[in-house]
C-alpha cells in the first residue's frame, strides 16, 4: 500500500483516491501525530485503518464534509474502530455524529487546527475545511467545474454565494483538494482555478443560477439505500430479495449489479444493464468492484456463489455489498425482466465487463 504523503503548510495530507473518482484525505500533524479523516468512501475503511496503525497516528477527527448520495461514508465504521469524534454539519442529522460545529469553529490537531466553513449549495450541510495552505472543498468547488445542486436539498445560488465568499476568499496559494474528480486528478489551486475554472468566470448570480439548473443529471444509483446508510445508520443488507432488486431495476440501478456467472449463462439470460465479472476473476477486477456504485448487487444463479463473492469481496475491504436471494431464477420468477434465454441455465465459461458508471456529482461546463 503506497500513499503519497503531501507537505502543506504545517500538516501533511495523505489522498484516498477511489475508482469513482472520490477523494477522500487523511490530514496530518506531524509534531502530534494527530489526525483528521475526511470524506472517507466505505472502501477506503481498511486502508486507512492501516495507515492509522502504520504510522502511528491518533485519529481524532472523523469528517463528512456533507450528506453524500453517491457513495457509502466510512465515518461510522472508523469511528467506533478508532475512538474518534463524528463532525458533521447539524443539518446533516446523521445519527451517530457527536460534534457539529459553528461555521469558524476549529478542529484541532496538536498545536495545529482545520477551520470549518460551512459552505451550502451541493447541500444544505455541506461543509469546506481550510488549513494552513489548504482547503479542502468537497463537492463545492471541483477541479475545472463545480458540483451539481438539484438534489436533497441543494440550492444552485447558494452554492454561488459558498463558491464567492468562502472558497475563493483563500489565497490564490492554496491548495485545493476536492472531493471528486473523474479524471485521474488529485489537487488544484484558487488561482488556477480562478484562471481556467469556466464557472467561476461566471461572475452574475442568476446566470450561474440558470446555467447550472438549465439541465438535470441522473441522480445516483442507489441513493435511496446510501441515504439510509449515511444519514440514518442502517447497515447496507447482506442479503436483498428479488422484488427488492426489481424496484433498484426500474430505478434505473441496474449498473449497481454485479453478474458474476459464467459467459455461457449470460448468453442465456441477463439483466440489462448490467456488470459482467466472472467469480473465478473476481479479485483480480477488485477495481471493476470498486468502480461499481454501492450498494453492489451480488448476482448468480441461485445464489451461493454470490455469497461467496460477497464473502471474499469483504475480506478485500470493499464494503456495501448485497447478494440477491434466490439469484436470477428467482428474480425472473418475480417477474424481473432479462434478456436472452433460460435464466435457469447453468453453464460454465469466462465473463466480460460493462461500462463504467457516469460520474453523478459534477456539473457539466456552462454553455459557451
Amino acid at each position: 500500500m503506497t500513499i503519497e504523503i503531501q507537505a502543506v503548510g504545517s500538516l501533511q495530507v495523505m489522498p484516498l483516491l477511489h475508482p469513482q473518482g472520490c477523494r477522500g484525505y487523511l490530514v496530518v500533524d506531524p509534531a502530534s501525530k494527530e489526525a483528521l479523516l475526511l470524506d472517507a468512501h466505505l472502501d477506503h475503511a481498511t486502508e486507512a485503518a492501516m495507515l492509522l496503525e502504520s504510522h502511528e497516528l491518533d485519529l481524532k477527527w472523523i469528517v463528512d464534509s456533507h450528506t453524500h448520495a453517491d457513495h457509502p461514508s466510512a465515518s461510522a465504521v472508523l469511528a467506533g474502530h478508532a475512538g474518534a469524534t463524528r463532525v458533521a454539519h447539524a443539518r446533516s442529522k446523521h445519527v451517530g455524529v457527536t460534534y457539529m460545529p459553528d461555521d469558524t469553529a476549529p478542529l484541532p490537531l496538536g498545536d495545529q487546527k482545520v477551520t470549518v466553513r460551512h459552505a451550502p449549495g451541493h447541500t444544505p450541510d455541506h461543509m469546506v475545511l481550510v488549513s494552513d495552505g489548504a482547503v479542502f472543498t468537497g463537492d463545492s468547488l471541483l477541479i475545472g467545474g463545480v458540483a451539481r445542486a438539484d438534489f436533497i436539498g441543494g440550492d444552485a445560488g447558494e452554492l454561488f454565494d459558498s463558491l464567492h465568499d468562502v472558497v475563493l476568499a483563500q489565497p490564490d496559494e492554496a491548495i485545493v483538494y476536492p472531493g471528486h474528480d473523474y479524471k485521474g486528478r488529485v489537487h488544484s489551486t484558487i488561482g488556477e482555478e480562478r484562471k481556467d475554472n469556466a464557472w467561476l468566470k461566471i461572475t452574475d448570480r442568476d446566470q450561474f443560477v440558470s446555467s447550472l439548473t438549465a439541465t438535470k443529471p441522473p441522480e445516483p444509483a442507489n441513493m435511496a439505500a446510501l441515504l439510509r446508510f449515511n444519514v440514518d445508520g442502517q447497515p447496507v443488507p447482506q442479503f436483498i430479495s428479488a422484488q427488492e432488486t426489481m424496484e433498484v431495476v426500474a430505478n434505473g440501478g441496474a449498473g449497481t449489479i454485479i453478474d458474476v456467472r459464467t459467459l455461457e449463462e449470460l448468453q442465456g439470460a441477463h439483466i440489462a444493464g448490467a456488470r459482467h465479472i466472472v467469480m473465478d476473476d473476481i479479485l483480480e477486477r477488485a477495481d471493476e468492484v470498486r468502480m461499481t456504485p454501492a450498494p453492489r448487487l451480488i448476482l448468480c444463479r441461485l445464489g451461493q456463489r454470490a455469497a461467496m463473492v460477497a464473502s471474499a469481496l469483504t475480506q478485500q475491504g470493499i464494503g456495501g455489498i448485497s447478494v440477491i436471494e434466490g439469484g436470477i431464477v428467482a428474480y425472473a420468477q418475480a417477474g424481473g425482466a432479462t434478456e436472452g434465454g433460460d435464466p435457469g441455465a447453468a453453464l460454465e465459461g469466462g465473463g466480460c465487463c460493462a461500462a463504467e458508471p457516469p460520474p453523478s456529482c459534477a456539473a457539466e461546463p456552462p454553455p459557451e
